[in-house]
């Protein structure tokens, strides 16, 4: 499928949505400013929520077995959030379910500024991923920038109402909207609430979109208070990062011109805010002739009547949401060539406890956890499925449907086939194909560690649990304790350790071909 073209079109209509339900201006006696900025005040509260995403086939989209397979998987996917604690603006848990074709997957999730602990139905342990906006590892940072960090938060949330008032003050509203009256549960209790409704399609976006920009260009006031917020929020860690580099300015040229804004708040907001009138007005003064040629060019087939948002927004007599519901309906261009017509996804949520003391669940880490990634590498695919019962719904989700772990590696020897990832190329010795060990260890998710006193290679494949040991020049090596002997020795050439590629390949569960014309290496594992 065409995924770019098609995430690229959702993503454009998802940020008029997005500004849509950010602010209108007062209707039917509901200040919506007040009702928004009262949702961004909120820092405690319990709820529940379910998320459906519909996918709709074209039937004339020839697709392939893999696209086919899929779109028959995920055709219909639900995400029921049943118990959702928020302690804190950081402290939160999640009871809930995904739910697709095949069933089901239960998981809890709780998460603070250190980590996110998952429990997923069929893993073996608690799953952990770092929190990457923890500061872990505090050595490279002096207590001063550490402490201005941990408070970035806390004060964004504090001036978090009033740039959303600022925003939903120069919303426009769409021509569909309405107030009325309404009885709804929530959580078991029948509240008497306010329901603004609202409808809008593509095709009214541009104009919106215009008026919005067109307001904050006039709130001449209301745009420097809002980069004087800014200003108060970053520019105390932006100096202190800078004197910390003992980048003061004398010998950096970029800092000397910077400094002089970061000392003068006053000058800074004078500064951006001339930068941003002139481009919002240059923007706007070819705001119609962009448009149209957007329209000529492509642009009708997302932003027409096709593409439609319905959202019913319930709220108490202190403005504050008590339950939502929305329906976005988009009707995908060129489906022939994604295979999908027609994208459909809704929501419902209630909201209680709002602004009381809520005590988020924990989940018990005492028997241990599964460490899936760190600063740098990323998730492990491997990694995970190991950490998963063979008989579990994910595991199969993940291994069988998904293939997640399945890999397909080309190490071609010939001066015609550069791969800018393979820094070193295979060589032939003596009809052994010798491949660079860490480069093929860790493209088939195994561990690799050096021992320079002991000359020694330790390969941990966690998907199989096979651990193989490696020593320079010597054709010994062992497989889980077994002594194995190879075809030729591990060799150590300029810092890269190169191994028989069969060898390392099969411990690892892989199987390896060998492509005579293009002198390429094809290893493969399902």
């Amino acid at each position: 499928m065409k995924r770019k073209r098609f995430l690229s079109m959702v993503s454009f209509v998802l940020v008029g949505v997005l500004l849509l339900l950010a602010g209108c201006q007062p209707v039917g006696g509901i200040d919506i400013n007040k009702v928004m900025t009262n949702s961004a005040n909120v820092t405690s509260s319990q709820s529940k929520q379910t998320v459906t995403v519909e996918l709709t086939r074209d039937l004339a989209a020839a697709l392939s077995p893999e696209e086919q397979k899929l779109l028959d998987l995920f055709g219909t996917v639900k995400l029921n959030l049943s118990d959702v604690k928020m302690q804190d603006l950081q402290t939160v848990s999640v009871k809930g379910d995904f739910e697709y074709k095949k069933g089901r997957i239960p998981f809890t999730l709780t998460t603070d500024n250190q980590q996110f602990v998952i429990q997923i139905e069929g893993a073996k342990k608690p799953i952990v991923f770092s929190n990457s906006v923890a500061l872990h590892d505090t050595d490279e940072f002096s207590a001063e920038l550490v402490a201005q960090l941990e408070q970035l938060q806390s004060k964004a949330v504090e001036i978090a109402p009033a740039i959303v008032s600022f925003f939903v003050t120069h919303m426009p509203n769409p021509s569909k909207i309405s107030v009325d009256n309404a009885t709804e549960t929530v959580n078991g209790e029948s509240l008497a609430l306010k329901k603004i409704h609202v409808e809008v399609n593509g095709s009214e976006l541009p104009q919106l979109v215009k008026g919005f920009l067109t307001g904050i260009l006039e709130d001449e006031a209301g745009l420097k208070e809002f980069i004087g917020q800014l200003y108060d929020l970053y520019v105390p860690i932006i100096k202190t990062a800078i004197k910390e580099s003992g980048e003061s300015g004398e010998d950096d040229p970029m800092a000397g011109e910077v400094m002089p804004f970061l000392e003068n708040k006053t000058l800074a907001v004078e500064f951006v805010h001339t930068f941003l009138k002139e481009n919002l007005a240059t923007l706007l003064a070819s705001y119609d002739k962009s448009l149209n040629d957007l329209l000529a060019n492509g642009g009708k087939e997302f932003l027409n009547e096709n593409q439609t948002l319905k959202t019913d927004i319930y709220v108490d007599q202190d403005m504050m949401i008590r339950k939502q519901t929305m329906e976005l309906s988009l009707l995908l261009p060129n489906s022939a060539a994604s295979g999908i017509k027609n994208v459909k996804i809704t929501s419902e949520q209630e909201q209680w406890n709002i602004n009381k003391p809520v005590t988020a669940d924990k989940i018990d880490t005492s028997g241990g956890v599964v460490e899936l990634s760190d600063d740098t590498a990323g998730i492990n695919p491997s990694r995970l499925v190991a950490a998963l019962d063979k008989n579990s719904q994910l595991y199969k989700l993940l291994k069988e449907d998904l293939n997640i772990t399945k890999k397909e590696i080309y190490m071609s020897m010939s001066d015609e086939f550069e791969d800018p990832a393979l820094t070193t190329k295979p060589y032939n010795n003596e009809g052994t194909v010798m491949v660079p060990v860490r480069f093929v260890s860790e493209e088939l998710d195994a561990d690799v560690k050096w021992n320079a006193e002991l000359r020694q290679v330790t390969i941990t494949d966690p998907l199989s649990g096979n651990v193989v040991v490696l020593t320079i020049d010597s054709k010994q090596a062992t497989v889980n304790g077994a002594a194995k002997t190879l075809e030729k020795e591990a060799v150590l050439i300029e810092g890269t350790t190169f191994v028989p590629v069969r060898f390392v390949s099969e411990s690892l569960g892989a199987d390896v071909k060998w492509e005579q014309e293009t002198q390429t290496v094809i290893i493969t594992r399902d």
